[in-house]
């Protein structure tokens, strides 16, 4: 700028020169004029006009001269005026921006932390591939970018909108196309001369050590999306092209896990071309993160679940092929294995996923295997929710362990108009409190449902508050997203849910009746009930937790220890003598109820309890939630087989093989008993 202002006033100076010359000249020639033609004029003119007339020509000139070159001076002036500002006032600065000019930089990305099971077992790392780059001319030629669509099989629209990405630096490569195959880096590299502007760069990308072990939990990365960009919180710079976790583990702890950007300085020319390297600053490796996943346990868990679905088509339920398992500690809610079927596989998403391949995973046909099932699967509980009713009844006083009911198999408490069956059609007889758990009969449930219904308010919804202050229809808060509240059925929430259905709006006595039992409109994540026997066993609701802590990428320092996000707990109102009764129900449903056999042996005494759903159109939903050593619990396990028929028979071994995992016994499958129990 200094240099075209001094050009400029240079360039003035010339042009007031030129101008003046040609004043002069046309002064002469004017003056000249006048004597040739002056001796015609002369006769008829007063004497002494013509001098006076050719003095007052030369003052009016003299006074143009004057004036012209008193604005060529003001002109000059303010030219000096300006270069003596920026050459000595603002010189420095003029200087910054000059080098800026000439030297640009731009960022390199970074490879993302491990991730670890509570073991150091390695369940995410990182392996090398190559990345396909070209430089801000190749958005201009069509030729090259069509050989590149081509070569690497991806549409030509792509590959354009890719390289004419300037989120990077102007002076960035582009990112077109990430973890190729060695044909392709082969025949890009062998024709070099056929692709001007394109490189090919070796990078990182996401390893599986253990192949699909725990996909729901680890989740997936994928490039980063617009909405993302924008929505990228304070401290965090994202660019466009950048891997970021989508699900899971790497969405949940990406803060740990994403490394810092390098920085690259380049000088580059007047066309912005580079011409050579400056310096650059090394890229620094995300932080490793360490899950309380056990990857022993995690095994067996997932093996589990396929021999549930197993177990259940050999009991005639063939539609069984989904289903969820959850084994967490009980004191501290740290989640040691979490199984969800169907299952994917997270090497899909490298480098991009097809839509053909996303069709398959999210289409009606798919299972929806991107869904966690044990956190995003909604259930009615069944009988595992007794646990938590009859403890209700029990601290309301409207049942005791000398409670007896006469179950017929059908039950009218409500009236004529409204009977309800016990799961035993052919009723139990006389039954107690305590048997009432272990043989899950309905009946029991039904009268406990009939006192709160007389003696409370409808609008007061006693039942239910105490339900959620177990944590049911709400979030545990687990780390992971994707998780849903579930629902305790309200006559609040009956009348707004049927707001456009008036006739279906009032709250009726069989819906507290089915509520009791864990059927009607209740619906709960497998989470949410393996915490809540948490509480059951313990007297306090564990927040469930994921990580363990977060290490340097030296592997030995720590930077996060997981143990401060721990203790978070719900403590439910409750007598501890009400909560021995329950234990005591559910150590028999294990020692005499229909899932004896398949804990007979296990060396550990186990607690639990059965549950089998209801679900409109679809075969029953089995259920078993268990937790053990039954004197000092230390692990609590809940299953939910989709279709799978009765909890005995298909739920009760999965969970039997992960208690046993955790807690150091033998794991082989026992198979379970059919029965018709709910």
């Amino acid at each position: 700028m200094v240099a075209a202002l001094s050009a400029a006033a240079i360039v003035l100076l010339f042009i007031a020169a030129i101008v003046l010359i040609v004043l002069i000249a046309r002064s002469g020639r004017k003056n000249k004029s006048r004597v040739s033609f002056g001796g015609k004029r002369a006769k008829s003119m007063p004497v002494g006009t013509e001098s006076s007339s050719s003095g007052d020509g030369e003052v009016t000139m003299r006074r143009r001269f004057f004036i012209f070159f008193g604005l060529i001076g003001a002109a000059v002036a303010t030219l000096v005026a300006k270069l003596w500002s920026m050459q000595v006032m603002s010189g420095e600065e003029y200087t910054q921006r000059a080098e800026s000019n000439r030297i640009t930089e731009y960022t390199t990305v970074a490879p993302r932390g491990r991730i670890f099971d509570r073991n150091g077992v390695e369940l995410v790392g990182n392996r090398s591939s190559f990345v396909v780059l070209a430089n801000a001319e190749v958005q201009n030629n069509p030729a090259v970018i069509n050989r590149l669509s081509t070569v690497l099989g991806i549409p030509r629209e792509t590959i354009k909108q890719s390289a004419a990405s300037q989120s990077g630096g102007a002076q960035a490569d582009r990112v077109l196309a990430i973890d190729i195959d060695s044909r392709a880096v082969a025949y890009i590299t062998e024709h070099h001369e056929a692709f001007p502007g394109i490189s090919i760069e070796g990078r990182t990308v996401r390893t599986y050590p253990n192949g699909k072990l725990a996909s729901h939990v680890l989740g997936y990365t994928g490039t980063i999306s617009e909405a993302e960009l924008k929505k990228q919180s304070a401290g965090v710079s994202y660019e466009s092209g950048d891997i970021v976790g989508k699900d899971g583990a790497e969405q949940a702890f990406e803060a740990y896990l994403k490394g810092d950007r390098g920085v690259k300085r380049v000088e580059i020319n007047a066309s912005g071309e580079v011409v050579n390297s400056v310096d650059s600053i090394d890229p620094a490796q995300g932080n490793d993160v360490r899950l309380t996943l056990d990857v022993n346990v995690q095994k067996v868990a997932e093996e589990a679940l396929q021999q549930a679905f197993v177990d259940a088509h050999n009991a005639k339920y063939d539609n069984a092929a989904a289903g969820a398992i959850v084994c967490m500690n009980a004191k501290t809610g740290e989640v040691i294995a979490m199984a969800s079927a169907p299952d994917y596989d997270p090497t899909e998403f490298i480098g991009g996923i097809s839509s053909d391949t996303w069709s398959e995973l999210t289409g009606d046909k798919s299972g929806y295997p991107l869904s966690n099932r044990c956190i995003a699967g909604l259930y009615p509980a069944a009988s595992t929710f007794k646990g938590f009713t009859g403890l209700a009844g029990l601290q309301y006083g409207y049942a005791s362990e000398q409670s007896v009911w006469d179950c017929k198999g059908t039950w009218t408490g409500f009236g004529e108009q409204w009977p309800q069956k016990c799961w035993n059609t052919s009723g139990h007889g006389q039954i107690g409190f305590h048997m009432g758990i272990v043989e899950s009969c309905d009946v029991v449930f039904y009268e406990i449902a009939k006192r709160f219904y007389q003696e409370t308010a409808d609008s007061d919804a006693v039942l239910q508050k105490y339900l959620k202050s177990w944590g049911f229809g709400q979030k545990t808060g687990i780390e992971i997203s994707g998780e849903a509240e579930g629902r305790v059925p309200t006559p609040d929430w009956k009348k707004a849910y049927n707001k456009d259905a008036p006739e279906s709006q009032a709250w009726l006595p069989g819906d507290l009746s089915n509520l009791i039992i864990g059927q009607g409109d209740l619906l709960v994540t497998p989470l949410q009930v393996c915490c809540g026997y948490a509480g059951l066993a313990t007297g306090r609701v564990p927040k469930p937790v994921l990580l363990s802590s977060v290490m340097a990428s030296d592997g030995e320092t720590v930077v996060v220890d997981g143990a401060s996000f721990q203790g978070s707990t719900i403590h439910p109102d409750f007598e501890e003598k009400n909560l021995e009764i329950m234990r005591s129900g559910f150590r028999d449903v294990v020692a005499e109820g229909s899932v004896k056999n398949v804990f007979a042996g296990m060396g550990v005494n186990i607690s639990g309890k059965t549950g089998t759903g209801e679900v409109a159109g679809h075969d029953n939903y089995g259920w078993f939630v268990g937790y053990g050593p039954s004197e000092d619990p230390q692990y609590v396990c809940a299953c939910c087989i989709e279709e799978g028929g009765s909890g005995a028979t298909c739920a009760a071994p999965a969970v039997r093989s992960v208690l046993a995992a955790a807690l150091g016994q033998d794991t082989s499958h026992v198979a379970g008993t059919a029965t018709e129990e709910r």
